[in-house]
């Protein structure tokens, strides 16, 4: 199977292995001035449900061909954001995505993480899944996509997300 998508809290600055809510809030990482998405891009985050046949669930294909059951309702949409911008993974150097969620949605996104710590979850734009995570810990402001195939992946979505060249 393909290496896990990465989900690092950002902004909110919790980091990967969990997070107490402020204060202190530790400082936050800067991320790149990004755009909106269109409302058409169909942006969805949700959980992977470990019963395949389970009622109610979407099922789509990862990128590796297997199917997947996914827990409707998305516990993110494309409505939940704010902006996106195209960033760089420090360790593979390949394009990532930024997602900076709307300040209406982040106490619902810090729930719905909390929520779901150590459950795998699914980002998908249109029936496209991207990849599939392990949740590490709860994020409210932003999230990063990494574990893409290369940067140019990146900016095809980001085109296919935004409208615009990145």
């Amino acid at each position: 199977m393909r290496s896990s998508l990465l989900i690092m809290t950002m902004a909110l600055g919790a980091g990967l292995s969990g997070c107490t809510l402020p204060p202190p809030a530790p400082a936050a990482i800067e991320t790149p001035a990004g755009v909106a998405p269109l409302a058409q891009a169909r942006i969805q985050m949700r959980e992977v449900a470990e019963d395949a046949k389970r009622p109610g669930a979407t099922t789509l294909k990862d990128r590796d061909g297997h199917a997947l059951s996914l827990i409707e309702p998305a516990f993110i949409t494309t409505a939940d954001i704010a902006s996106v911008a195209v960033g760089t993974d420090g360790h593979t150097g390949h394009g990532t995505l930024i997602l900076r969620f709307t300040d209406a949605a982040a106490p619902r996104i810090l729930a719905a993480t909390e929520a779901r710590v150590a459950k795998r979850v699914a980002f998908t734009v249109g029936d496209q899944v991207l990849n599939v995570a392990v949740i590490a810990g709860p994020f409210a402001q932003s999230m990063q996509v990494s574990g893409l195939d290369s940067t140019e992946e990146a900016h095809r979505l980001y085109r296919e997300i935004t409208g615009k060249a990145p």
